[in-house]
């Protein structure tokens, strides 16, 4: 009985080893790229594009009319704070008009959001300033 016992014992370690070696030698699956939903994968190129342009000509019109207002600015006091503070509002809005054009699709949406805001920022520095200096 012992005899018997042992024998299958051995037999099962070496079926065991045949099978795990087996399964050593057999390649790993080839890895799948995930797939990617249209929703996920964000706006086309040519969308991200056609936006981008879209706040370039925004940010232009912005330049001139900063630059006519600064023609017209004296040296009042006023006038000057004014300045300074369209100065921060158009340095932080140009940053996140250059930011669309080198970000990657991952975070287009975030540059998008960001422009947004500055330009929003942007337009209420210059009513606030419009409003002090007249």
């Amino acid at each position: 009985m012992k005899k018997m016992f042992v024998r299958t014992i051995i037999v099962a370690s070496f079926a065991l080893m045949g099978a795990w070696s087996a399964a050593a030698n057999l390649a790993p699956p080839e890895p799948r790229p995930p797939e990617v939903t249209t929703a996920e994968a964000g706006p086309s190129n040519s969308e991200r594009g056609a936006y981008t342009e879209r706040a370039r000509e925004h940010m232009q019109q912005w330049r001139v009319k900063l630059d006519r207002e600064s023609a017209k600015a004296g040296s009042s006091a006023a006038r000057m704070a004014a300045s300074e503070d369209l100065d921060a509002a158009w340095s932080k809005a140009r940053e996140a008009s250059a930011k669309l054009e080198t970000t990657g699709a991952a975070d287009w949406e975030m540059a998008k959001y960001s422009f947004r805001k500055s330009s929003d920022e942007l337009a209420a520095t210059w009513t606030k300033v419009r409003a002090k200096v007249k």
